[in-house]
């Protein structure tokens, strides 16, 4: 039978690496199985620490590969925990888990090349796996230095002849800046699409905390001992003072006398559209950190909604997609404004209260209405009552059970943002004024370093708006009055006043700022954590949170006006062909005189050593007729000289590999001649 084809696959040479290799082998997979350490159960940890333990003393000390039967019932069994302890083999946890084993049990049975440069190549895909859990800067320039490493290994494993380390690490330094422009053209014109590429499973999103649409008293509180970053801002300008940093999330008006949430009844976004009046807008970028939810926070109200958002009820806005990646968004908004009049609907649904009143709670209400049937008196008489009665503001209330509004109102009087908010919002509704809960941020960090402002998690907050003629809905924080310094210093505050034994709302703002200003270390340590937070948000800003509308807003920068997906691509494909196109041809150019131009480089350098002793050498002279003359006039410079210029020679005109360049190197470096 003739064969009309032959098919050949790449078989690397069955060389065996030297010893030096395999053990950079080995330190890339530990660094690289290193970096899932907070990812991976302890045990997994444990037992790839073991394996490659295990496979250094193979490598040097001459111990037995262990049989195929053993391997496989390692890997039987260190599968079947791995399933029972994630519950399958896919999904993010358990696949990096399962991904660590695999490259451990593959570096214990490597015994040709071909299995050295799997090993690698899978510690290349953990690295990746790595990137679902933090895209951090910390973790960014730790993969980066993987990378190297892995690089380095693999660079070894491929040469024939051991090289010097010194010319391994510049080989692996060129590579990857021969890489780098690659690797722009691909960031900047891969097509960026709103959300993932690929569908992540859904453990990819855990552990990303935030505000819940969901809220009842203590639901808020979860979040205050959390230091986790939020988002964070650049005004366009100076930033508002604190008192009036209240980051809008979302708008609770439906309740069941306990839970708060989102009401998406009719007319679902149209208030938005109803401002009246307002003042000169405030424009500002966020930088959102995940939270797997839609909601955008905005200062006050917002302007109009960015690009991929939408505007919903409420006054809020709201992403096309679950915020699952670092995003950065372009808002602006209003400080003062009126929304005008409200609708026979709304009335109705946010004077709803779906119990009936205690005893003494409508005894409460009619004793105000019996007064006055004022919004604005009413509102008023409501924060007298927080102020002036013995209400107190604390991170620690008690349990409310039964009737909580009663129970709050008249025992416990103890509580922290969304119980006063909760309370106030329900007193305005039995007075059958239109009132409903936000939930949201209040204030912010200020880094002087980067001149934007950091909001946590532990500044979530909740506040109320009524709706009072003319100027519509209205703000309204019951926070303030009882504790004005959590809107005035932050919620951090709050946390060092209570850890000092001092009444929250009892002491004056300034008292209060005094009381907790920090000391020289821990200044020190706030300006150290600052800087740092600065440098990971130029990374978020510039690198994490490049996404579709960065991306479009970039191409309308090149010229390219609504650009589609064709010309996205065509023009990265045209982009990546030039480059490939300009490296092949400097690498010709680059390589046919390669040696011999850094072997004249080096020639050269030794001659100007001679020189400066008064052996300088003649146009017509080559490098034996030169060398000859030399050791004639200073004959105890025969061996150095001698061996240069043989060492010379075979590297300029014969075929002396990368080693006898770097062998010339060090003969001329440690040529020093002295004058007479």
């Amino acid at each position: 039978m003739i064969k009309l084809f032959a098919l050949r696959t790449f078989r690397p040479p069955d060389l065996q690496p030297d010893r030096l290799a395999c053990n950079w082998m080995l330190i890339s997979a530990a660094m690289v199985i290193g970096f899932h350490f907070n990812h991976l159960p302890l045990w997994l940890t444990a037992f790839a620490a073991s394996i490659l333990l295990w496979r250094y003393f193979i490598e040097n000390h001459a111990w037995q590969i262990p049989h195929r039967v053993i391997r496989w019932l390692l890997l039987l069994a260190t599968a079947v925990i791995i399933f029972r302890h994630y519950g399958s083999f896919l999904g993010r946890d358990a696949g990096v888990a399962y991904l660590a084993l695999l490259v451990s049990l593959k570096i214990l049975e490597i015994k040709s090349l071909r299995d050295y440069l799997l090993a690698i190549f899978l510690n290349y895909l953990l690295v990746l796996g790595a990137l679902l859990f933090s895209q951090s800067f910390l973790t960014g320039v730790y993969a980066l230095l993987a990378v190297m490493v892995t690089t380095h290994a693999w660079v070894r494993l491929n040469r024939p002849q051991p090289l010097p380390q010194r010319y391994t690490l510049r080989l692996v330094l060129t590579l990857m800046l021969q890489a780098l422009p690659l690797l722009l053209v691909l960031y900047f014109l891969f097509p960026r699409i709103q959300g993932s590429l690929w569908g992540l499973p859904h453990d990819a999103y855990s552990g990303r905390t935030g505000m819940s649409e969901e809220v009842s008293p203590g639901s808020i509180n979860q979040l205050n001992q959390d230091d986790s970053i939020a988002f964070r801002v650049e005004f366009d300008g100076p930033p508002p003072p604190a008192r009036a940093l209240y980051w809008r999330a979302f708008v609770l008006s439906d309740t069941d006398g306990r839970r708060w949430l989102r009401h998406r009844g009719p007319g679902d976004g149209d208030d938005l559209w109803r401002i009246t009046s307002a003042s000169a807008s405030v424009s500002y970028s966020i930088v959102l950190e995940p939270h797997n939810q839609k909601w955008i926070p905005t200062l006050e109200l917002p302007r109009s909604a960015a690009r991929y958002t939408h505007l919903t009820n409420g006054y809020t806005v709201e992403a096309n997609r679950p915020v699952q990646e670092l995003r950065r968004y372009d808002l602006s908004s209003y400080l003062r404004y009126s929304t005008g009049p409200i609708s026979p609907y709304e009335t109705r649904h946010n004077t709803s209260w779906p119990l009936a009143p205690s005893k003494r709670v409508r005894e409460l209400v009619r004793d105000w209405r019996a007064q006055s049937t004022n919004p604005l008196v009413l509102v008023k008489k409501s924060l007298e009552l927080f102020s002036r009665d013995p209400f107190r503001y604390t991170l620690s209330p008690p349990l409310l059970t039964g009737d909580t509004l009663d129970q709050f109102l008249f025992e416990t009087r103890a509580g922290y943002c969304e119980f006063y908010a909760f309370a106030f919002v329900a007193l305005m509704r039995l007075n059958n004024i239109p009132a409903r809960l936000v939930a949201g941020y209040q204030g912010g960090e200020w880094n002087g370093a980067g001149n934007y402002l950091i909001v946590r998690q532990s500044d979530a907050h909740a506040w109320a708006e009524v709706w009072l003629h003319p100027q519509g809905w209205t703000r309204v924080d019951p926070t303030a009055a009882i504790a004005p310094e959590r809107i005035e210093l932050g919620a951090a505050a709050l946390r060092r006043l209570q850890e000092q034994g001092a009444g929250i709302g009892l002491l004056s703002v300034d008292e209060a700022r005094r009381l907790i200003a920090p000391d020289i270390l821990r200044r020190l340590w706030r300006n150290t954590s600052l800087r740092w937070d600065s440098l990971n948000n130029s990374w978020n800003k510039w690198v994490m949170a490049y996404g579709p509308s960065s991306q479009l807003e970039l191409l309308e920068l090149l010229g390219m006006r609504a650009p589609s997906w064709i010309s996205i691509v065509g023009s990265m494909a045209l982009a990546i062909t030039l480059i490939l196109l300009v490296t092949a041809a400097g690498w010709m150019i680059h390589t046919r005189h390669r040696k011999q131009d850094r072997a004249v480089r080096l020639f050269h350098k030794f001659c100007r050593r001679l020189q400066r002793i008064g052996l300088e050498r003649q146009p017509t002279e080559g490098p034996s007729d030169f060398a000859r003359r030399v050791i004639d006039a200073r004959d105890d410079l025969r061996e150095p000289v001698n061996r240069i210029t043989k060492t010379y020679i075979t590297v300029r005109y014969g075929r002396s590999g990368p080693a006898g360049l770097s062998l010339l190197r060090d003969l001329v470096n440690r040529f020093k001649p002295h004058a007479f």
